[in-house]
């Protein structure tokens, strides 16, 4: 289908309706993954729990790399034995590395180059620093982290989600067999916007500033289900990177380490205004992924 893009005030792109691809194939690999996640999520049932946790009440696994909440430094997200059998199942999944490439290797850089080249500028020398940590699909995805959203019924509360990075683009797939004319909509309320988000589709919005949500899936109960696959990474891993591969604890007890804090971390005003820089306008897209990339994109 086509893409779509919304923008703001000054016609930045902040969001994209990507769609699916133009692939006789999608239809499979969608419907493979359905399969896939369904399955996980029946035989892995009793080691799961239908927490209301602050996105709603179904259930959702993460997996990657991730930094914060009192963690000391970035690594791996600890899972239980049977949940990482499950899990490392999934990211094995040719299918599901086939939609995370998607999110990631085709829109993210070609609507989004710059912010794209600010991710391989912080993760990149992360890995090299820390050779132990595990992408989830190395090669194939920038995207340090994952959350497999089970379901049944995938319906998220009004949130952000204000760990990741602020001007972060979260690829969101949605996944399941409901009818997305009657429930499962996308809604930025920020935008005042009501998006209909069929399953197979994929949007990237910058979550940890739009609030967003969804709306429930019409005929719970009678075979209709909501799933989904997200894609995102934690503001935590770039302040690490940012701090010399260190806490902001640890940089602060050095000599001048207060006064090189308070120079990394600038002004609020500043880091906003940066931020916005990294999003293109249409009319400076081609320059910009002519820039990062060293060439024209065709898509």
């Amino acid at each position: 289908s086509t893409p779509h893009t919304l923008t703001d005030n000054e016609g930045h792109l902040v969001t994209v309706l990507a769609g699916r691809p133009a692939d006789p194939s999608w239809h499979n690999v969608v419907s493979n993954v359905n399969t896939s996640m369904v399955h996980a999520r029946v035989t892995g049932e009793e080691n799961f729990f239908y927490e209301k946790h602050r996105r709603g009440k179904f259930l959702a696994v993460a997996v990657g790399i991730s930094y914060g909440g009192g963690q000391p430094k970035p690594g791996n997200l600890l899972l239980p034995p049977t949940k990482r059998k499950i899990v490392h199942e999934l990211l094995n999944n040719s299918d599901i590395k086939w939609i995370s490439g998607f999110q990631s290797s085709t829109y993210l850089p070609f609507y989004f180059p710059k912010v794209y080249e600010d991710y391989a500028t912080n993760l990149f020398p992360l890995y090299e620093h820390s050779p132990n940590l595990q992408p989830n699909f190395p090669n194939i995805s920038i995207y340090p982290t994952c959350t497999f959203n089970f379901g049944p019924y995938t319906t998220t509360f009004e949130h952000t989600d204000s760990a990741n990075v602020a001007y972060g683009l979260c690829a969101i797939t949605a996944l399941g067999q409901f009818n997305p004319k009657k429930g499962g909509h996308l809604i930025l309320f920020d935008l005042k916007l009501v998006i209909k988000f069929p399953p197979g589709s994929t949007i990237l919005i910058p979550s940890s500033v739009l609030r967003h949500g969804n709306t429930p899936i019409i005929g719970e109960g009678s075979g209709s289900h909501r799933m989904s696959f997200t894609q995102y990474c934690a503001g935590g891993l770039f302040r690490w990177v940012n701090y010399g591969f260190q806490t902001a604890r640890s940089l602060e007890s050095k000599p001048r380490g207060k006064w090189l804090k308070k120079a990394i971390d600038g002004k609020l005003a500043d880091r906003t205004v940066s931020a916005l820089g990294l999003f293109s306008t249409m009319d400076s897209l081609a320059k910009d992924r002519q820039a990062v990339f060293g060439r024209s994109f065709k898509y």
